[in-house]
């Protein structure tokens, strides 16, 4: 319910739906605390990223253009890739060697129409039904050339899955997501991330009613 709050609300509503959602779970349960942090912040988290980081910032209509600078026949995941329309774009797009799909899907049922989604691409596209953040500490070191991180969308999942995600990816690789907006803990996750490490800002899109993307590199 809270994911379906934040996705669904246009930026230019976010004081409204600060108070709404405060009401809607108060701190005092574990789910208001969740949501305290995000609406308050933390003092780690920058302001903004600095002028000097965004002077390259490649922006770009909508996330199919954002694969399109992805690595082509690379190993590839998703983490929550929901019924697996998007990982359909990474696969045209980018025509992958690997793409692994990860998700904790609802029932058997969905995960199995995902799998024949992809039935003539059972070589290339392989099912994880599993928590991303257990995939990315599982994964060997420079083992993915890039991911695309599609899940919680809550700021300490997000960062904790951009924090392991920089061993995993390989050097010269990226690590992209969705959601980069204020309503949720993306875009605070993305600037700490690039605070505390050289990971820095690569690429944005700018869609005008989708939820925007990102893609970051090192320096």
């Amino acid at each position: 319910m809270k994911r379906a709050i934040t996705e669904s609300c246009p930026d230019r509503r976010y004081p409204v739906v600060a108070g709404l959602y405060q009401t809607a779970f108060p701190p005092d349960t574990s789910g208001g605390a969740a949501a305290a942090t995000v609406l308050d912040r933390e003092a780690a988290v920058p302001e903004s990223l600095p002028a000097a980081e965004l002077e390259n910032v490649q922006l770009l209509p909508h996330r199919t253009a954002l694969l399109e600078h992805m690595p082509t026949s690379a190993t590839a995941a998703e983490f929550g890739p929901g019924d697996g329309s998007f990982a359909e774009s990474i696969v045209r797009i980018t025509q992958p060697e690997t793409l692994y799909l990860v998700d904790q899907w609802a029932s058997d049922g969905e995960r199995q129409a995902v799998k024949r989604r992809f039935s003539e691409h059972q070589g290339t596209v392989h099912l994880r039904d599993a928590e991303p953040i257990t995939v990315l500490r599982d994964a060997d070191t420079d083992s993915l050339d890039w991911v695309y991180i599609n899940s919680s969308h809550e700021y300490e999942a997000t960062l904790a899955e951009l924090r392991e995600s920089q061993r995993a990816v390989t050097a010269g690789g990226y690590i992209a997501g969705d959601d980069y907006k204020i309503v949720n803990g993306v875009i605070p996750a993305v600037h700490q991330f690039c605070a505390e490490t050289d990971w820095r800002l690569a690429s944005l899109t700018l869609e005008t009613h989708d939820r925007r993307s990102y893609a970051l590199s090192r320096e």
